[in-house]
């Protein structure tokens, strides 16, 4: 107990110290002001010209701040990170002049925390440890330490299961990925780079500075407990639209939840609608970060794939629920390319080739990833037997099409009786596929009623 009470007083101690002022040391090499040749100035931030590209100093006096350019001053070197010079470079001087705006970082840190147990509480977080460890690994790499803020804040992740190609970040550091944005990811680079605009965003405060802004023109939007509220019903809709597939995927019907949650209007609530402008410069600035740190990042390709193959057989399967399925066939063939495919890729993919063609070799390659499927499933899956049936049914290869359909419905009841909570719908639907077919009779002949 003595301990976790000296860790938790520990913790609230550093949340609670702020920042003291960063700055850069100078020699003056031109007389200004009231300082000499020689003299040794504290610089408190960069300033850019109005009418020019040229760059001044704010300089601490002993009365007044002053702004002189940058070809006055010769830097004595320091030991600033990446990010401090970045931070420094373009919000030290709006710091010193207005302060920390504490208050509005408030507000964003509430948000944030809400927003993460929101998004907890629906379902809607993605986990895999592997995928986690590797992207706070390379995260530990490029921010190493604690973010220039009013109080101390870590870097710290959430992935959000939604197709949208998203990535965000909140002013006390979190950061937001989909599995949507992961999945488009083809190595290393592409998630530092992401990560990296992410961190450039929190430095550069552009979630405060857009906040101020929504302040000012009295722009703050509702709160996340309405968006549950107002999400809810897309969600119900959508999982109703499934229709007699035995193959329980529930985290696909959060689709239109995760789609409300990530709207402009909600993402202006939190700052994080960057403008072009913001855009420009996040990208500018991780596109440096990289050029300078390339040497850090070696996994290979392969290993990125493997640690990422979760993520993107997740975002197919939502893309194949969404009527995606080009894009869905084209994540679950990039899978099984890299040879990672499991028997949730197998059956996709079976889904896939049937949903895209009727050919015979398309319809034998759909029945190849069922026999895959089977192969690599450590229980049965039920939904293969559904799969393989319909495949067969269009084939007009009855008799195979009635074996595993019966084989299906003799599986559903077996689950029902176990107490497993299959939808009566499903057993409805094979009921109605047998009678229509004329396949719930033994003695009665394969074939479409006359």
């Amino acid at each position: 107990m003595t301990k976790k009470l000296v860790i938790f007083s520990l913790l609230f101690l550093i949340s609670l110290h702020s920042f003291s002022q960063k700055h850069k040391q100078g020699i003056v090499n031109r007389k200004f002001s009231t300082f000499q040749v020689g003299d040794t100035v504290n610089i408190l931030g960069y300033k850019e010209t109005e009418y020019s590209e040229r760059t001044q100093y704010l300089i601490k006096s002993s009365f007044d701040n002053v702004h002189v350019n940058t070809d006055r001053i010769d830097l004595i070197d320091d030991d600033f990170t990446f990010w401090e010079n970045q931070w420094f470079k373009y919000r030290a001087r709006d710091i010193q002049n207005n302060g920390w705006y504490s208050s509005n970082r408030d507000l964003l840190h509430t948000d944030a925390m809400e927003f993460l147990e929101e998004v907890k509480q629906n379902n809607l977080v993605f986990e895999d440890e592997v995928l986690y460890d590797y992207l706070y690994q390379l995260i530990f790499k490029i921010h190493p330490s604690y973010l220039i803020k009013d109080k101390n804040r870590v870097v710290h992740l959430a992935i959000i299961k939604s197709t949208e190609p998203t990535y965000f970040s909140f002013d006390n550091g979190m950061i937001i990925l989909t599995t949507g944005s992961l999945s488009l990811a083809k190595d290393e680079a592409d998630i530092v780079k992401m990560l990296s605009e992410c961190l450039a965003n929190t430095v550069l405060d552009h979630n405060l500075i857009n906040l101020n802004q929504a302040i000012k023109a009295e722009n703050r939007a509702r709160t996340w407990g309405t968006i549950t509220t107002l999400a809810s019903s897309a969600v119900m809709a959508y999982g109703n639209a499934k229709n007699g597939t035995y193959y329980n995927f529930d985290d696909a019907y959060t689709l239109g939840l995760a789609a409300s949650y990530l709207t402009a209007e909600n993402m202006q609530r939190i700052g994080a609608n960057y403008n072009n402008e913001q855009n420009k410069l996040v990208k500018s600035v991780a596109a440096e970060y990289w050029k300078e740190h390339i040497g850090q990042y070696n996994t290979s390709n392969k290993q990125v794939m493997a640690i990422l193959s979760n993520a993107i057989s997740y975002t197919a399967w939502q893309e194949f629920y969404s009527k995606n399925y080009e894009y869905s066939l084209l994540l679950a063939e990039r899978i099984e390319s890299m040879e990672m495919a499991t028997e949730d890729e197998y059956l996709l993919l079976s889904k896939l080739y049937r949903r895209l063609g009727n050919d015979l070799d398309t319809n034998l390659q759909a029945l190849t990833y069922i026999n895959n499927a089977r192969e690599m499933a450590l229980e049965p899956m039920v939904d293969l037997d559904l799969e393989e049936g319909l495949i067969y049914l269009r084939m007009e290869d009855f008799k195979n099409a009635k074996t595993s359909f019966l084989k299906y419905r003799e599986n559903l009841i077996a689950l029902q009786r176990s107490g497993d909570p299959m939808p009566k719908s499903d057993l409805k639907y094979i009921n109605q596929i047998l009678r229509r077919f004329n396949m719930h009779d033994e003695d009665k002949s394969i074939g479409v009623l006359d």
